[in-house]
Order: C-alpha cells, then structure tokens, then sequence
C-alpha cells in the first residue's frame, strides 16, 4: 500500500469499441498526429525548443483550423508536444493525453469518449493496476491495432472509491422498470407467498405510476438543463465570432498588449464552448435514457392493466389465447350493452327506440365484415 505522497497508480481501463467507434478513434489520432506535424514545423521556423507559451502562441490557432481537434486536446497536445525531443517522427505516435473533459466514466460499464464526430459512448473492462503514474497529463489514450485503452493516475484513495462505485450502482428508473416488469411474470405472480397475484398487480400498477410520474420530471429537468446550456453556448459563440475583428483592430493600432489578451479570452472561451458541447452531449443522452423509461414504465403499465383486468375476471371455461387482447372490446361492448338494456327496462324506453330490423341489419354488417376477415386469414393475407 503506497504511503501518503507517494505517485498515484496506474489504472488501465480496456475499450470494447464498435467499428464506427474505433473508425472515430483512427480519425482522432491521425488529426492528433496531423498537429503535431504543424507543432514541430512551426517549432522549427521560430527557432523554439519547449516554450509552451509560445507554441500556444504561434500553433494553437493553426492546430485548430487544420485538425478540428477539440480545444482541450489542442492544448494537452502542445504541452505534451513541448516534451518531445526535436526530430522525432509524429507517425509513430500512439498515444495522447486526456483531461476529464474528454473522456468520463458514464458507468460501471460505459465510458463517453471526445472524437472528432461528438461523443462516443463505448464498454469497458477494468484490466487493473500495473505501477505507479508518471505521466504529466490526468489521462491518456493508446491505439495500438485494434488495441484501445485509457489509463488513468488514480490516488489508492480515488481507487477504492471507483471499487465501490462499481458495486454500488445507483437504481436508475430503466432497472426499476425491468425489476417491476420481472415482477409481473406469472412465475413470480405465482410464487408469492399468500398466492394473492392481483395485489402484486396493482401494487406494482402504482409503483409503475410513480415511475411514470419521476420520468416526466427527469424529462423536464433535463430539458430545461438543455435549453439552458444551449442559450449559453449561443452566446458565448456571439462573443467568441467578435473576437477576430477586435483583435485586428488591436495589432492594427499597434496594441499587441490588447491582442495578446483578446487571444487569452480566446483560449477561454473556446475551452467553455467545448466543455458546454462535452455536457450537452451528456444530457442528450441521459434525455434519450429518460425517454426509454418513460416508454417501457408505459408499456409495463398497459401489461399490468391487462393482468390485473384478467385476474378481476376468473375464467369460466380453458383460458383462449385471444383473451384479454382480441376479445376485451367484445366483452366490453357486451357488458354496456347488458347496462342499457338494464336502464330501459327501469325507464321505459326501450319500445321507443330500438327497431328490431335496424338491429337485425347491424347484425348481418357485423357478420358479413367477420366472414371476410376469415376468408382473409385463411388465405394468408390478413392484415
């Protein structure tokens, strides 16, 4: 067990890409490789060895405009960058370093990944601790093949955490709807201890209904956490798209003081807009999530509805498959009908409204359309 102020461990984390997954990954790391060509090429020109401040100076803007690298890897890069020794060749490169801003663990399972195409979500598996980190950056990214790992300079301390984080996942509002739909199986209708199933229906018909209900405020918050975001990014992009003609208006009037500090609000700004796109990515998808549960919390709830209707109505002769589903309309029609024929007895006003050859009609309609759908399934064609 490390000591206080000892180096943090390395933890690797491997990914479980998908072909577009890992087809995003090649594409960032050869636009990460494409910077450092232009890193090394104005390194040359200006004479710099590892200013960082100056590489910033001079490679940031170009970096961006030639690789449509996110800020926050442009500027790890060129930190990284400074490390390397002259001449080195940036085809060989494999790796780069991340932040928390580029990559986060989404889950026991799932970690969201920065590419060139917005985020990525992928699987991973923990392979473990293998020494300490020394690496400058918090992160980094290795592609070797087929071969993707992150890995990551934790404290003992922030690894324990991640160890009961993992076993100690939170009930989201899709698994308790997997637990209530595993619930209305009639296995586990039948095993209940009092063999009493329609209270387990109608218990789990109103805790569906609170689910319900926690859905739509999720859905609402995470709308409005979107509206906001999004109005804030607006405005943000008004003041970062004003920027270039005030600082030529600066190095114009010979106040390399004024654009040297525009460049900084620059960097500032550009840094905000791509965290705001990095979280704007992560409520669309916990609105996606939201969205899932409110529809299986409803198609649970009509599943319940549909047990519970059964359970209140024992059969009276071999359950039909069609129960339930092709023959509720009917027995619901039957029953209102049972009703108005029980409230014209009482008012006295059957004789004066029902016809006995409009009714014989109806019949024959109704008769003639059960034929035809007949016909049509016997011949395959029933839709």
């Amino acid at each position: 067990m490390p000591r206080s102020g000892s180096l943090p461990s390395r933890l690797t984390y491997r990914l479980l890409p998908g072909p577009a997954d890992l087809d995003a990954v090649h594409a960032l790391l050869a636009a990460y490789r494409r910077m450092l060509v232009v890193l090394e090429e104005i390194r040359r020109a200006h004479g710099l060895r590892a200013n960082v401040v100056a590489l910033v100076a001079h490679g940031y803007q170009r970096a961006r405009h030639e690789t449509g690298l996110p800020a926050r890897l442009v500027t790890l890069g060129i930190r990284d960058f400074a490390r390397q020794a002259a001449g080195f060749d940036p085809q060989r490169v494999v790796s780069m370093p991340l932040d928390d801003k580029l990559f986060s663990v989404k889950t026991a399972s799932e970690i969201a990944l920065t590419t060139l195409q917005g985020r990525r979500t992928m699987p991973y598996r923990v392979e473990g601790y293998d020494g300490p980190w020394h690496d400058l950056a918090s992160a980094r990214l290795t592609l070797e093949g087929d071969a993707l790992t992150i890995q990551v300079g934790v404290s003992v301390a922030a690894s324990e955490d991640i160890r009961k984080e993992e076993t100690r996942m939170p009930e989201t509002i899709l698994t308790r709807v997997g637990r209530i739909i595993g619930g209305l199986s009639s296995a586990a209708l039948d095993a209940v201890e009092d063999r009493n199933p329609l209270a387990v229906a109608e218990q789990a018909l109103r805790e569906i209904d609170a689910v319900i209900h926690e859905a739509r405020l999720d859905l609402g918050r995470i709308k409005a956490e979107a509206h906001r975001l999004t109005a804030r990014r607006g405005q943000l992009d008004a003041e970062l798209a004003a920027l270039p003609d005030k600082l030529s208006l600066a190095l114009a009037n010979g106040r390399e003081d004024l654009a040297r500090a525009g460049i900084a609000r620059q960097l500032d700004l550009e840094s905000q807009i791509e965290a705001i796109e990095s979280t704007l990515a992560d409520v669309d998808e916990r609105q996606a999530a939201a969205a899932k549960a409110m529809q299986a919390a409803q198609a649970a709830r009509r599943d319940a509805e549909h047990r519970i209707a059964l359970l209140r109505t024992p059969p009276a002769k071999a359950a039909d498959p069609l129960d339930g589903y092709g023959r509720e309309e009917a027995a619901r029609s039957r029953r209102i009908a049972q009703s108005l024929r029980a409230i014209d007895r009482v008012t006295g006003t059957a004789a004066s409204v029902a016809d006995p050859s409009i009714e014989e009609l109806d019949r024959l309609h109704r008769d003639d359309a059960i034929e035809r759908r007949l016909a049509a399934l016997k011949q395959g064609r029933f839709s």
